[in-house]
């Protein structure tokens, strides 16, 4: 995925191909070079969506606990990029 995105590999993003990470809010690619597509959602790689999603909000939740001592120091946009949901 890395050599995708420094060849300019994966394209500009669309809704089309990339989908956006219910908790997390990044854009993932549904496509690229070289990874086969059942690893390129996190969520398909497990088992269990109900434990996935436990964990993705308790990361998610340490995330925003832990960036609260930068906060002050973080410009809007900044603090925009991190998760926007909270426990599941």
């Amino acid at each position: 995925m890395i050599n995708a995105v420094l060849n300019g590999d994966l394209g500009l993003y669309s809704y089309d191909n990339y989908h956006i990470h219910s908790v997390f809010g990044v854009a993932q690619p549904r496509e690229c070079p070289g990874v086969p597509t059942d690893v390129l959602s996190p969520r398909t790689t497990w088992n269990n969506d109900e434990a996935y999603y436990k964990t993705a909000f308790k990361l998610s939740n340490a995330f925003r606990e832990n960036f609260k001592k930068f906060e002050a120091f973080a410009s809007e946009e900044i603090r925009r990029g991190g998760p926007q949901r909270y426990a599941y």
